[in-house]
């Protein structure tokens, strides 16, 4: 895990594309949904009971500090006795530049270049990072399990093949994930033996050119992470409270979605008559999230938006409800999360830049 310094022009850039699929979205949206407008989100908006928005607003930070606390909890473990601002910029850092870089593959890399700027050592960053990603996607394949099985029918009943299909590969992609983290504790030569068939097939396929180089990379990828993991695995406490903090996390993002939706219910009369309960909405809004994995774009823009009209299309009939909850809730648990993230981030980044070296260099003087 590298720790290079967000590049201000590939920041820009990554922006930019994100801001091209957004754009591309929404006129999707506007352009298929026959009376629907922005004037029709704000309407909807306006209706939602606002204890219920309140709720969705402080899902959206504690998504966040959830995540942060994580890292504190592994950090302490070793050591390190940051504050919790410090942690919740961290989980800033991976939240923003996760949603502008494809499959989220900058976040981790953001995070490690702030807490190696604190004081934690890169070997240290590395298994903090590394142990939280293993029991973020552990606490995500629970609670696909839990989904499953206490609301199967909702998955059946999404009358969408293509949907059905996202949700599968984005959840097999992940316990894809889960299983090579467990068969790398388990032995590193099992899996570097695997790796090497697979290089070299795709060796043979012209798809992979410098296979001594990429085989060296995926050797130096594994052993680091099952030292990561070795460097934590004594405090049987630290990683309980990880992946109990990364299931919280993930609960708090889906009631982001449940909390707009029964606010809206609340207020407003066509939907007053959907007759569904909470965990309903908890399957509905968890199949959305799952779907969204199988996408490598960033914040699967796009592909979010439609998976969750075709889900939730099942309890919302009228097109442009259905298109107002789904703005709401993807603007909340995304976009305005993103803007927040960013700035949270900017602070941190101008913190870490320019006024921290200026007071050590005032201190030496």
């Amino acid at each position: 895990m590298g720790t290079k310094k967000p590049g201000i022009r590939k920041q820009i850039i990554n922006i930019s594309v994100l801001l091209a699929l957004i754009g591309l979205t929404f006129y999707m949206i506007f352009h298929n949904s026959d009376g629907f407008s922005i004037e029709s989100v704000g309407k909807f908006v306006k209706e939602i009971h606002w204890p219920f928005l309140l709720g969705a607003f402080l899902c959206m930070i504690l998504n966040i500090g959830f995540k942060g606390l994580s890292i504190r909890t592994l950090s302490r473990t070793l050591g390190y006795k940051k504050s919790l601002l410090n942690n919740f910029s961290y989980a800033s850092a991976d939240i923003y530049f996760s949603a502008i870089t494809p499959s989220a593959t900058g976040g981790q890399p953001a995070s490690a270049f702030y807490m190696v700027k604190d004081g934690i050592p890169i070997s240290h960053t590395t298994a903090i990072l590394s142990v939280n990603l293993l029991m973020y996607t552990a606490s995500l394949i629970v609670l696909a399990v839990i989904m499953f099985i206490v609301r199967p029918n909702l998955f059946i009943n999404i009358d969408s093949w293509v949907v059905k299909a996202c949700i599968v590969i984005g959840l097999l992609v992940q316990l894809l994930f889960l299983a090579v983290y467990v068969m790398i504790m388990i032995s590193e030569k099992m899996v570097m033996r695997i790796a090497r068939g697979l290089v070299n097939i795709l060796a043979f396929l012209h798809i992979v050119k410098h296979k001594k180089e990429y085989l060296s990379r995926i050797d130096a990828s594994v052993h680091r992470f099952k030292s990561s993991v070795l460097l934590l695995a004594h405090s049987k406490r630290a990683l309980i409270a990880s992946f109990l903090l990364n299931f919280a996390e993930r609960l708090v993002y889906i009631s982001i979605g449940v909390l707009v939706f029964y606010g809206a219910m609340y207020n407003i009369p066509s939907l007053a008559g959907v007759k569904i309960d909470v965990i309903d909405i908890y399957a509905l809004e968890a199949f959305c999230w799952f779907g969204s994995y199988c996408v490598p774009l960033p914040g699967a823009v796009g592909a979010s938006e439609a998976i969750f009209n075709n889900v939730f299309s099942m309890v919302i009939s009228n097109s442009v409800l259905l298109s107002a909850t789904m703005i709401t809730t993807r603007g909340i648990n995304f976009y305005i999360s993103f803007i927040f993230a960013g700035i949270v981030t900017l602070i941190k980044h101008l913190r870490t830049q320019y006024v921290v070296p200026k007071t050590d260099s005032t201190a030496k003087g």
